[in-house]
């Protein structure tokens, strides 16, 4: 199932979130060896495919001697040892291309389990969460543009994220402030966001939904 925000969609928010908040739990690959030429990276230990790695994640490459050390995104997934990655965010006609370089440390985190969490949340808050005898239906296909949701997706990952950070440490009231504001955020979005609905796949909206109307558009 595809969710409505990738990690490069965080990272456009907050730069530092993978390295003040990756999961290590959430890791996806690691190792070291890796080279980068244009906007390939190729690492003969990596196991890229099998890990489940994909467009939207982000990759860390470092050097030993700090002269490559930043997160790029992952745009495309080659093989088990190539995937090809640029700079968060570029336009796919003006990728930036990577330091070169060899013997690169990399690894991989992703929220993915917290992109799906909104995920669902999100088709909740619309009442397009599945039916109980058909748990398995997606109703999500019938939104006409995801991207109607990826900022209200974004704004609800980060929020939970902080919240999560939030209970201890030096830095929990500064977390918990940013947990609030992403809430907040969260919940400015999604008031705003309308979704065209397409029911039966044939390209013509069927009706629009907010949380404040469900207005039917045709038969």
């Amino acid at each position: 199932m595809t969710s409505f925000s990738t990690d490069a969609d965080l990272l456009k928010w907050e730069p530092l979130l993978m390295r003040d908040l990756a999961p290590e739990g959430q890791r996806l690959a690691r190792g070291g060896g890796a080279s980068t030429q244009a906007c390939q990276v190729t690492a003969p230990d990596a196991a890229f495919s099998s890990a489940r790695v994909r467009p939207g994640h982000i990759i860390h490459l470092a050097a030993a001697d700090g002269s490559v050390d930043g997160y790029w995104e992952v745009r495309s997934v080659d093989d088990e040892t190539h995937l090809t990655a640029t700079v968060v965010g570029c336009e796919t006609d003006a990728w930036v291309p990577l330091p070169t370089a060899t013997e690169l440390d990399y690894s991989i985190h992703t929220f993915d389990p917290q992109h799906e969490e909104a995920r669902w949340a999100l088709l909740a808050r619309f009442g397009l969460e599945a039916d109980a005898a058909a748990p398995d239906e997606d109703l999500a296909r019938w939104i006409s543009d995801h991207r109607s949701l990826r900022r209200a997706s974004v704004a609800l990952v980060l929020a939970t994220l902080y919240r999560g950070q939030s209970a201890d440490g030096p830095e929990a009231s500064g977390l918990a402030r940013k947990a609030d504001h992403y809430a907040r955020l969260y919940e400015d979005e999604i008031t705003k966001t309308r979704l065209h609905l397409d029911r039966d796949a044939d390209g013509l909206t069927d009706d629009v939904r907010s949380l404040s109307s469900h207005r039917l558009r045709r038969d």
